[in-house]
């Protein structure tokens, strides 16, 4: 069972109250040149993953470099 919690991006930075909890997860809007986002779709597509685990583990992998 997912137990996961969508949440505002206010809560994950103060001074806002509620802070996000480690499982919570949030929505976050993207826009892209048509372009990129088939680009990213044909990546994940021959990576066999969805494009938010792509951009997950792109992300994952650029925090991990740069903290």
């Amino acid at each position: 069972m997912n137990t996961n919690r969508i949440v505002s991006m206010k809560s994950v930075h103060p001074p806002y109250a509620a802070p996000a909890l480690p499982d919570d997860v949030i929505e976050i809007g993207l826009l892209l040149p048509t372009q990129r986002a088939a680009d990213l779709l044909r990546l994940a597509q021959d990576r066999q993953i969805s494009v938010g685990q792509l951009l997950r583990k792109l992300i994952d992998r650029e925090l991990a470099v740069s903290c």
